[in-house]
């Protein structure tokens, strides 16, 4: 542990002062800076009387002893005991008790008058059966006066036998101005420190660059959606009856009839005229049989009974091909194509144009 030299005492000279104050009214305890100074010099002057009595041969002073019927021993000690406002100063107390027993030691902090920086406290095995306990303390103050680290505090043993109070060891502080003799004004700023306010960093510049960046692109997204465009043309569906014939016209050119190619022919026939009467009469009935096909276009009155006759006739023989086996001949595929030809026409809205003649002859 790397810290400046540490002065110690114990704390027989500071119960003999206490003792005193009790004692006499006229001790000196008007103000803190005399009560500092007596203090002092009454630690000092027993320090030393207690040294002469116990002779040269003593043990130096940083080797603590338990003394007899005693069943602690407090040390303590400060690096110094001047500083200046701001500068620390180290503290250690130390204390030798019985390996049953705990120590707890006290905050000595003190508002601005004592801060505490840092602070740890360790405990060691020592000869006897005995422990040390140490605390190191850094401290410092930020107030010009006289101050008395640890008054009125006390240091806590607790063993078996309950809980004893020891008064915490006499240690004095005088902290003096930063200022020279003879200075009334602070000493003038250092350089290299930093300017209030602080220079302007890329952060800074970063912030209004990306606001400047998103105030164009919202402004290029609505100059885009304003801008007036030509909207789609949509292509006019075909009519019905128009995609009918011409569904037939194509069947009819692929020579399917001149081949004698009944079924694909007959499948791809009624599949046309199916696909015709659901788009020309709003019924949608793909999954239905032509028996319930044909009752649902009866049912809506928009065919004439002719054209029902027709239907049925026309359907009922492609179900025969499809299903039955039925071979019909060139002829009878010719006028079924006619016949459907024929059904479409005779079905043509009358608001519709009518189509080309020869178109599906």
């Amino acid at each position: 542990m790397s810290r400046r030299a540490l002065h110690f005492s114990s704390n027989a000279p500071e119960q003999m002062f206490h003792a005193l104050e009790k004692c006499f009214a006229v001790f000196p305890l008007i103000g803190k800076k005399v009560s500092m100074e007596w203090k002092t010099f009454f630690h000092v002057g027993a320090a030393v009387l207690l040294s002469l009595a116990g002779g040269c041969s003593e043990a130096p002073s940083d080797a603590l002893v338990l003394p007899e019927g005693q069943s602690a021993f407090i040390q303590a000690g400060q690096s110094t005991n001047r500083i200046r406002i701001g500068d620390p100063v180290d503290v250690q107390i130390r204390v030798l008790h019985q390996a049953d027993s705990r120590v707890s030691f006290p905050s000595v902090a003190k508002g601005k008058d004592l801060l505490v920086r840092h602070t740890t406290e360790q405990t060691s095995e020592q000869a006897d059966g005995l422990l040390l306990t140490v605390q190191d303390m850094t401290l410092t103050s930020l107030c010009v006066s006289n101050h008395i680290i640890g008054e009125d505090a006390s240091i806590l043993i607790s063993t078996p036998e309950g809980v004893q109070t020891h008064t915490y060891p006499f240690l004095s502080l005088e902290v003096v101005s930063s200022l020279s003799p003879g200075e009334t004004d602070p000493r003038p700023v250092r350089a290299n420190l930093a300017y209030w306010p602080a220079p302007s960093t890329r952060w800074m510049w970063a912030i209004p660059a990306g606001l400047a960046l998103l105030a164009a692109l919202l402004f290029g997204l609505w100059k885009f959606l304003k801008k007036p465009r030509s909207h789609l043309q949509v292509a006019p569906s075909i009519p019905p009856h128009e995609e009918a014939l011409a569904a037939l016209e194509a069947l009819r050119a692929k020579g399917w009839i001149e081949q004698l190619n009944i079924g694909p022919f007959y499948v791809e026939l009624s599949g046309i005229v199916r696909r015709y009467v659901e788009d020309r009469f709003q019924l949608r009935a793909p999954e239905r049989t032509t028996e319930e096909f044909i009752h649902e276009a009866m049912q809506g009155g928009v065919l004439a009974p002719g054209q029902r006759e027709r239907l049925a006739a026309f359907l009922a023989q492609s179900d025969l091909v499809k299903f039955a086996r039925h071979a019909p001949g060139r002829l009878d595929m010719t006028r079924a194509l006619d016949t459907a030809v024929s059904f479409v026409r005779e079905t043509i809205p009358a608001t519709a144009p009518a189509p080309e003649e020869g178109r599906t002859a």
